[in-house]
């Protein structure tokens, strides 16, 4: 993950419940949790969801039929990525990601926004790194985005990395 990369993991909304404290409140690894757990009794449309996701950011030229990955063109500063992962029988989604390139405005303002969309439309929400959870609308997600590491390193690299020191 590029440090100018922000990442929501999306769940089903039905699917937050008490159990949503133990796996990402009570985690204590460096690792994000697995969040299969949230995805079992979703009966969504699995293939609108990529459908939709594919005419948001470019597939990727990497993965398998069970791991999709959608890439943006890193050299325009459009480093947006997604991933979805399936389980074998490609009937469930067992994780879905995405990561926003906050360098330009545009990636927040048209790609986050469609993500945000497509989340909306299909019952979903978002989870930080910090495990807040956020309905799919861009003024909830925007105060962690300004709270992120990424705008931190956009803001001021060398502070940014000065900061790492301490």
């Amino acid at each position: 993950m590029a440090v100018w990369q922000y990442l929501l993991i999306v769940v089903p909304e039905d699917s937050i419940d008490n159990n949503y404290e133990c796996i990402f409140k009570n985690n204590k690894t460096k690792f994000l949790p697995e969040t299969d757990v949230f995805w079992k009794n979703f009966n969504g449309d699995i293939p609108s969801i990529i459908s939709e996701l594919d005419q948001i950011i470019p597939k990727a030229n990497w993965g398998n039929e069970t791991y999709l990955n959608w890439k943006g063109n890193g050299q325009n500063e459009e480093d947006n990525d997604a991933c979805i992962c399936l389980n074998d029988d490609k009937t469930k989604i067992e994780e879905f990601q995405f990561r926003i390139d906050l360098r330009k405005p545009s990636n927040i303002t048209n790609i986050l926004q469609s993500i945000l969309n497509l989340c909306e439309k299909h019952n979903l929400v978002l989870i930080d790194l910090k495990g807040k959870i956020f309905e799919p609308e861009l003024e909830d997600v925007l105060g962690s985005i300004k709270a992120s590491n990424a705008i931190s390193f956009i803001s001021d690299p060398v502070k940014y990395f000065e900061n790492l020191s301490i």
